[in-house]
């Protein structure tokens, strides 16, 4: 059975669409093809990736990329479609003109995130008309809608089907040899992923309450764009502590944990905005897989998966200084770094990963699609 999986924005080789969703489908007799950015197509675990050029950045990338991926997704014709993006909607919508089966992977809460990524509080008929396209029309157009937390899946109330899949730690990413945890460290803290300006700021508040605290540690960031790195390099606000940092463009995904396996404490943080309160960072569970000990802002579904002191540091606090004393008293205590992390990759191992728990719901819902139930 041909099914097709379709991104404009995320790179080919993202954690959820390809090493998740992509290569559980085709370790389970589906032939998968996925349409994403890129300049070749390749093979990789059994999927066919399939390349669309990217337009200049702006308004025409985001109008010409959902056609390009739609004229080469029909290409394919799979008996699914599975899109990741809300440029696609309208494309999407297309297809369901022409009678094919459509699910929507909604990864954020975007009514919340498009006017936060254009630094605006959206007035009461912009946020309405953002609601009813990306929202109420999805709800109703597509076969299934697909959502990473179930608090997420309660902002769509009026969808006809939908099904919660957490972007959990895939096991297979772990090598045998993988066993000793916390030797050979080269960096003492890392954070993964792209990051606002905004955001930026707060970490960077806190390495510097940690270079009060501690003379001697390591911050290596990965998934930064140019200009942050560039922004942050040439501030002199930041001058005093830029000999802790190591800053890094976003690298494939596998070379990412890579660098986590260098790491001891994995860090996360977010603004108590309602944006961030219905998601589940995957970053966190990639720190818990390789053992380190994870100190991150206790968001609200993470703090019904995770227990605070156990497997995981939990903060709740909006205070830089708050993390920087939380990060620095698991770095002076070997004990309870070698304890957290134990229990958090023990947690991984036999609760919270991507096979035992949301790779079946995945081929459940996808059986339902294909048998009309």
């Amino acid at each position: 059975m041909k099914v097709c999986h379709i991104t404009t924005v995320h790179p080919a080789l993202d954690a959820r669409i390809f090493y998740n969703e992509c290569q559980s489908l085709s370790a389970n007799g589906y032939d998968v093809a996925l349409i994403a950015p890129g300049e070749r197509d390749f093979e990789k675990s059994g999927v066919r990736v399939l390349s669309i050029k990217r337009s200049r950045r702006g308004l025409i990338s985001r109008i010409v990329m959902p056609w390009r991926a739609f004229c080469r997704a029909l290409r394919e014709k799979a008996a699914i479609y599975h899109f990741h993006d809300p440029d696609f909607i309208f494309a999407a919508l297309f297809m369901k003109l022409l009678r094919k089966k459509v699910v929507y992977d909604v990864h954020e809460h975007y009514v919340e995130v498009i006017p936060a990524r254009k630094g605006r509080k959206p007035g009461r008929p912009y946020k309405a008309i953002l609601k009813f396209v990306l929202e109420t029309v999805p709800s109703k157009a597509f076969d299934m809608l697909v959502f990473p937390t179930e608090s997420l899946s309660e902002e769509y109330g009026g969808a006809k089907r939908k099904i919660v899949i957490k972007n959990l730690f895939r096991l297979d990413s772990l090598e045998e040899d993988e066993c000793e945890i916390n030797v050979g460290k080269k960096y003492d803290v890392i954070h993964l992923g792209t990051v606002s300006q905004q955001r930026m700021k707060f970490m960077l508040d806190v390495i510097f309450h940690l270079s009060q605290l501690r003379k001697d540690f390591s911050w290596v960031f990965v998934g930064l764009s140019a200009e942050t790195i560039k922004w942050v390099e040439s501030s002199s606000e930041y001058e005093s502590i830029l000999g802790h940092l190591v800053l890094m463009e976003k690298v494939e995904h596998m070379k990412a944990l890579e660098l986590v396996k260098l790491s001891s404490v994995g860090f996360n943080y977010h603004p108590f905005e309602k944006r961030f309160q219905v998601s589940i960072p995957m970053k966190v569970f990639e720190y818990m897989a390789y053992g380190l000990a994870v100190v991150s802002t206790s968001l609200p579904e993470l703090s019904l998966l995770l227990t605070d002191q156990k497997d995981s540091i939990l903060v709740e606090s909006q205070n830089a200084e708050d993390y920087a004393i939380a990060i620095n008293n698991v770095l002076d205590d070997s004990d309870q770094m070698g304890r957290i992390s134990v229990i958090a990759r023990q947690t991984i191992l036999e609760r919270l990963n991507w096979e035992m728990s949301e790779e079946p719901k995945l081929l459940h819902s996808y059986s339902r699609i294909l048998g009309g139930n």
